[in-house]
């Protein structure tokens, strides 16, 4: 497996109208997500025609602790998606909740880069006067490889944010590839890459919005899985 390698956090800032504006790629590198490897080349095809024939086409699985594909598809979209809960969690929790998803190895770095930048994702966003919009969805699933003892799946995401004074409205559609080995029982992150796209066009009614309105046009609306707080 590759352990993954954090490009580091970098703010995209924008000044206009008085407003600094952060990049959904910014807050993702801040919430722990890493840079694709560039030299990485092709990726075996997943198993054998029978081990395909399991996981390709099936629900994501709900459960890592099932030693097949579902398995594997399981614990890469719960890591993929974690960082739509990670904004919202104490330093201990943050920690403790990487810590339930990566192998032991890896639990040490991904926990404490995720922590040191979250901090600096939630003193700027908690500058906002209004509500936080922070969400990131699976949309589909790859089995890229698939053995035993590792796997490696790729999850497409979509993630949104909006903040008041702080940032505009955006979106950015990216494939999160997860590395994931058989430890103590399920399957656990080891390393992943992330990688922008595949991005489709905005609809031909689609208009800019500013993040005040956005707001307001969700006024009463719950966020699908939000904390409970």
């Amino acid at each position: 497996m590759r352990p993954s390698t954090r490009a580091g956090t970098r703010w995209a800032v924008a000044i206009g109208v008085g407003v600094t504006v952060i990049g959904i790629g910014a807050l993702l590198t801040a919430l722990g997500r890493t840079a694709a490897d560039p030299s990485a080349g092709a990726r075996s095809p997943a198993g054998s025609p029978a081990e395909l024939q399991a996981v390709l086409g099936e629900p994501i699985g709900t459960n890592p602790s099932v030693r097949d594909g579902s398995g594997a598809v399981a614990a890469a979209v719960t890591y993929a998606t974690a960082p739509q809960d990670w904004l919202y969690l104490g330093d201990n929790e943050l920690t403790a909740a990487v810590g339930d998803l990566a192998t032991e190895a890896a639990t040490p770095r991904l926990a404490s880069d995720a922590v040191g930048d979250v901090r600096s994702a939630r003193a700027a966003l908690g500058a906002s006067p209004g509500r936080v919009w922070w969400l990131v969805r699976p949309l589909a699933w790859s089995v890229d490889t698939f053995a035993a003892d590792q796997a490696e799946v790729s999850v497409w995401t979509v993630s949104v944010l909006s903040a008041e004074e702080v940032a505009a409205p955006q979106s950015e559609w990216s494939t999160v590839t997860v590395d994931l080995v058989w430890s103590d029982g399920r399957w656990q992150v080891d390393g992943e890459r992330e990688r922008p796209g595949p991005t489709p066009l905005g609809g031909p009614g689609d208009q800019p919005w500013d993040a005040a309105p956005f707001d307001g046009a969700l006024e009463g609306f719950t966020r699908i899985g939000e904390p409970q707080r």
